[in-house]
């Protein structure tokens, strides 16, 4: 039987929320301040993404949700996750104790707390709080996931999902395995297109808040009519406009609008355009004085965008400036260099020869099957230094090296900050991931390489050397800045570009081709690239 429309109000989180009369950062909770969080208080779709612009009051909404959700809906436990463990320290202090002596009439009786600062206990059911880093393991070379093992979940919110490391998402959305109800939510400001939730907003059905305007009926989304949905009036202040007769519009005035209805998976967009606390002059103020240095921020925390620039990611029209009227090479005379990124089944390759000291000649990209076919292509093409990743497929890649004495293997090392560590003994080199996928992507940026005549292998070249962007991210705390390459597009095809990569350490101790013509090398010999470049 249908509920009546007072009971079925009584029913909702919204409703129960704005009884208890909350303060919330030291001020009364009203939804009328933030009337698109409204549908997100009683939403129970399985899968949620928001991508929204800072301080727009989610993370309060996120809590608060959670500590209903605990009561009557989700009996098992809710795992919420933050980037870092020093993320999830700060967030209980600041936030959810802090809610709790802020109203201690009306939660204290509601949450309990455990001997873990980083677990509450919510009628019977259990919140866990954890940082979405996996810690690394004994050896340094694998990552611990204990913290997030053994925990049956019903709910799962990504608190700032952008800055998760992707093998902690998915060990975490593991923990909804065992649950009827497997609800996942998804939230942070965006960073840069086709990655994190900004990937996961283009699957969903795509909501955008709609404003009606009461002069004229008409229907305007800020953020679809942005920049022409901020106007200056006669006196310099700025409105919110409807799109059609330009008159003042309020953000109280909407609701949510799917672009795509038919899909399961909910998405939400929202941005500072539509914020209580933000005055639309401040955004126009600096729309319009935008730096080549404050233009992501911009459209991340305001706009609710990802944004990339050159100097964050390739794309194909830099790359073609590199592609010349030869052909991809079959053999070479050599002495060449080759970097080889190994999966499992297929192992992709870039081949060539040091033309000067900071000039490469990438003679050849392709795939070979087997480590056979591999050699077979190191004999074509005269291949003196050989540098392969090693972290995949170890065991084989360390049988291939002992049979080939200009054959490295290399380890991505967050322990080396700098340069490139070359133990001869063990033929590896350890470098910085980030460092190293710097140094390629600056050498095709500044036209320093030359690549093969565009053919019918081409589209997907650069669709694997597209597949990588630069992420920025500064410390809440210190301050530091730091940058880490991340996948984009939600597939993993960046073969191409670890092993341009790689090629990029193997030419390091390759000689420049003219010289060495003239000097005959042994094969098998326990070859050292350092001797070849004394040579």
């Amino acid at each position: 039987m249908a509920l009546a429309a007072e009971e079925l109000a009584r029913s909702s989180c919204a409703w129960r929320l704005a009884s208890m009369d909350l303060r919330i950062d030291g001020v009364p909770f009203d939804l009328r301040r933030y009337p698109y969080l409204l549908e997100l208080f009683d939403s129970r779709a399985s899968d949620i993404t928001i991508r929204k612009g800072a301080q727009l009051g989610f993370t309060s909404w996120a809590v608060l949700r959670t500590i209903d959700g605990a009561r009557h809906v989700y009996p098992r436990s809710i795992l919420y996750l933050m980037p870092t463990a020093e993320d999830v320290s700060d967030f209980s202090k600041a936030r959810f104790d802090r809610l709790l002596k802020e109203n201690p009439d009306t939660l204290g009786d509601l949450i309990r707390d455990t001997d873990a600062a980083n677990i509450k206990q919510i009628g019977e059911t259990f919140v866990y709080f954890r940082g979405a880093r996996l810690s690394p393991g004994a050896s340094g070379e694998r990552k611990s996931s204990s913290k997030l093992k053994s925990i049956p979940a019903d709910l799962v919110v990504f608190d700032e999902f952008d800055e998760m490391e992707a093998a902690a998402v998915v060990l975490a959305q593991k923990r909804l395995d065992g649950s009827d109800l497997r609800h996942q939510i998804k939230l942070s400001t965006a960073t840069i297109p086709e990655f994190g939730v900004d990937l996961e907003y283009s699957q969903s059905d795509q909501r955008t808040w709609h404003i009606r305007c009461e002069a004229c009926s008409a229907w305007t989304c800020l953020e679809l009519a942005w920049p022409d949905s901020l106007q200056r009036d006669a006196k310099g202040g700025v409105y919110r406009a409807c799109k059609k007769c330009r008159r003042e519009i309020h953000a109280i005035d909407g609701e949510w609008v799917a672009a795509h209805p038919s899909r399961e998976k909910r998405g939400y967009w929202i941005s500072q355009l539509n914020s209580p606390t933000v005055p639309p002059a401040v955004i126009l103020d600096e729309f319009e004085t935008l730096t080549p240095d404050s233009t992501a921020d911009f459209y991340n925390s305001r706009l609710g965008l990802g944004y990339v620039d050159q100097e964050d990611k390739l794309d194909e029209a830099t790359i073609r400036a590199c592609a010349q009227e030869e052909p991809r090479r079959r053999s070479a005379q050599g002495p060449c260099y080759l970097g080889a990124d190994i999966g499992k089944h297929l192992i992709h390759y870039v081949v060539g020869e040091k033309r000067t000291d900071d000039f490469l000649d990438h003679l050849d990209y392709g795939v070979v099957g087997d480590f056979a076919e591999l050699h077979d292509l190191m004999q074509r093409f005269n291949v003196c230094v050989a540098v392969l990743d090693e972290m995949a497929e170890t065991r084989s890649v360390r049988e291939f090296k002992d049979n080939h004495g200009e054959v490295w293997g290399c380890w991505y090392s967050e322990a080396q900050r700098t340069g490139y560590d070359w133990m001869t003994k063990e033929r590896r080199v350890a470098v910085n991931r980030t460092e190293l996928l710097d140094q390629s992507h600056r050498r095709v940026v500044q036209q320093r390489c030359k690549l093969p005549r565009p053919d019918d292998r081409w589209p997907e070249f650069v669709r694997h050397l597209c597949n990588l962007a630069r992420v920025r991210k500064v410390d809440r705390k210190s301050g530091t800045p730091s940058v880490r390459w991340v996948v984009v597009g939600g597939q993993k095809m960046d073969h191409w570009r670890h092993a341009l990569a790689y090629a990029e350490l193997a030419a390091a101790q390759c000689p420049v081709s003219e010289h060495a013509r003239r000097i005959q090398r042994p094969r098998g010999d326990g070859f050292s690239p350092h001797s070849w470049m004394s040579a």
